[in-house]
């Protein structure tokens, strides 16, 4: 639908460019009306719109009214597409655009390899549905989405699916696969794999084994008992807005804490913080707070030693873990060759929160070693800490038992050709003693200021074997597809799509594919 635009003037733009309107400008503005079509149809892919919106009335007027102000003295004709524009050759415009961009990341994937993630839910049907997402350094990519409730207690279809995800995607590019879950087909499928079979490496999304961590940390001291007390402080606070300044102040402003998108379930473990916090820097005894007609709840909360010794107890416990969140929330601390370190660092924490108290700090290591143990370490968290040359050669480097395994797994998985294998191993030496072209380039004016990917890139062309290895090592992620907060209703209705006639399913599933990438690209986008 072609629109005539007034200007502020009142003076009237025409609908269509005049004949005398020179061939260079009828030019210009033919092309600039498409750049607003294609920005039109990005916003409703993007977003997931119902293309009938194009037709709204308000729709139209908006767009008239946005180009009218924006516009000033430039006169210029345009289109609003409409539903048949935006189903037609528009969308097949925005896939080949899209297959464009995602065929670029793909040839990424011989250098780098890739990650599949699972992003998986029971919609309210209750169906089990599935999305797989490819992360590597070059961006995130949607591949497809299944509706697996018919196989979700046949393992072995469980484990063909996925297995044909991987073979469609490259066995040599696909380096592992991380879940969001540890329950339900995608736990049995974990037991399953054990990341052996399939000659890939299997694991669970960094927030999700936190979150594991802290639920289980929480066990042992009560947490939501605690918490239900705290809340009732906190609520008493928040209606007295003269209390809520102080609050704030007493806390040290942690109670406005920006939380990593995928690591919210931290926020009842900094609200226990913050109160602790604020008792710890005297509110509660203050003649702020004392002025205040407390409910009987509140001021026997507030009075009790033994309630505040066991909050105490509670932070202490929980606290290094919680602002292990703000390390993992960057990209780069995301990925394989800093998570051990971090991890390890965490411990140190924990261990110093109770002064070192071993009867105290032990039964909190032996809860993240679980679940290390059970659901996230891998061989690459290993090998990413060994070929991280930061931590390397820091001089606290430990070559453990599990680091040694680490890189004989990681070896074995992802080389397959033995020559190919004793030739790195071979190069790992020459690594692991700063010798050839790594003698100068670990000393530190070397290493810092600069990711592992970039070191490797930069110092490892003499042992080309090895610097292939371990650039696809570094480049997986620690985190799973929760990050990217994709929108579910398009995956759902596609996979409802028995009803739909050939055409359109194959149109949706054009839309989907054009809609989540494009999600896709603006969230890595924004992240940068």
């Amino acid at each position: 639908m072609i629109m005539k635009m007034r200007s502020r003037s009142g003076r009237g733009l025409p609908g269509r460019p005049k004949k005398s309107l020179a061939s260079k400008d009828m030019k210009a503005a033919v092309e600039a009306n498409k750049q607003f079509q294609r920005c039109v149809a990005r916003f409703f892919y993007e977003n997931g719109l119902d293309f009938s919106a194009a037709e709204s009335t308000n729709f139209k007027e908006m767009i008239i009214t946005m180009m009218a102000v924006a516009g000033g003295r430039n006169k210029m004709w345009i289109k609003i597409p409409d539903s048949r524009d935006l189903k037609g050759w528009m969308l097949q415009e925005a896939l080949k655009e899209v297959q464009d961009r995602v065929k670029e990341i793909k040839d990424s994937w011989e250098i780098t390899g890739c990650s599949i993630l699972l992003d998986d839910w029971i919609d309210q049907r209750g169906r089990d549905l599935v999305s797989f997402v490819a992360d590597c350094p070059a961006g995130p990519v949607y591949l497809k989405s299944y509706d697996v409730s018919g196989i979700r207690t046949n393992v072995t279809a469980l484990k063909s699916l996925v297995k044909g995800i991987v073979e469609e995607f490259g066995v040599n590019n696909v380096i592992q696969i991380v879940a969001c879950s540890t329950t339900g087909w995608v736990g049995d499928l974990n037991k399953l794999l054990g990341a052996q079979d399939m000659k890939l490496f299997w694991t669970v999304s960094l927030s999700h084994c936190i979150e594991l961590m802290l639920l289980e940390i929480g066990k042992l001291y009560s947490f939501g008992d605690i918490l239900d007390k705290v809340n009732i402080i906190q609520e008493f606070i928040n209606n007295k807005p003269s209390l809520l300044k102080i609050f704030r102040a007493h806390s040290h402003g942690v109670y406005a804490t920006a939380l990593a998108s995928g690591f919210e379930f931290v926020t009842p473990y900094l609200t226990v913080e913050n109160m602790f916090r604020a008792m710890m820097a005297g509110m509660f005894a203050s003649s702020d707070w004392k002025k205040e007609e407390c409910t009987v709840a509140v001021s026997s909360l507030v009075n009790n030693s033994y309630f505040w010794e066991a909050v105490g107890i509670s932070v202490r416990g929980t606290s290094a873990l919680v602002h292990g969140v703000r390390l993992f929330a960057t990209a780069k601390n995301k990925h394989v060759g800093y998570i051990y370190d971090i991890i390890k660092s965490i411990k140190v924490s924990t261990a110093c929160n109770f002064q070192k108290k071993k009867e105290f700090y032990k039964p909190v290591w032996d809860v993240m070693d679980d679940v290390w143990c059970h659901h996230f370490g891998n061989p690459l968290h290993a090998t990413g800490y060994f070929l991280n040359p930061t931590s390397y050669y820091s001089g606290h480097f430990h070559f453990g038992r599990d680091v040694c395994t680490g890189l004989v797994l990681s070896l074995a998985h992802m080389d397959r050709e033995l020559r190919q294998e004793v030739i790195i191993s071979k190069q790992i030496n020459m690594y692991r003693f700063g010798q050839s072209c790594y003698k100068e380039a670990s000393q530190a004016d070397q290493i810092s200021g600069i990711s592992p990917i970039e070191w490797w890139t930069k110092n490892g062309s003499q042992h080309p074997e090895l610097q292939s290895f371990a650039i696809k090592i570094l480049s997986q992620t620690c985190e799973g597809a929760s990050k990217y907060k994709l929108k579910r209703s398009l995956a759902e209705k596609l996979l409802a799509a028995e009803w739909m006639s050939h055409y359109d399913k194959k149109r949706l599933e054009k839309l989907a594919f054009v809609h989540y990438n494009l999600h896709l690209q603006t969230w890595q986008n924004q992240s940068n």
